[in-house]
């Protein structure tokens, strides 16, 4: 399993759960209703979501969200600007 996980991480299913590539197809409806709202909005989660989101909102390939660091104990802002776009 540890070497399946080393050599795709992106899609390795940890045991009795998922894989980052599930987690992304769960987190679809979640983003939407994140860019639709039109207050602050609060995300508080585990590190992989924290990983998606950031992957997402920064337009990074999503696969390579396993590889972004996210310190604990730290708060992430995410401010819409024109045409769409993030600032991290």
């Amino acid at each position: 399993w540890y070497e399946k996980l080393e050599n795709d991480p992106f899609r390795t299913r940890f045991h009795g759960g998922e894989s980052y590539d599930d987690l992304i197809h769960r987190l679809e409806s979640c983003i939407i209703d994140i860019e639709q709202q039109v207050a602050p909005v609060v995300v508080v989660s585990h590190v992989s979501v924290i990983q998606a989101l950031l992957a997402y909102f920064q337009h990074l390939p999503i696969e390579t969200c396993t590889s972004i660091e996210v310190p604990m104990h730290t708060v992430f802002k995410c401010t819409p600007t024109s045409g769409g776009a993030w600032n991290v």
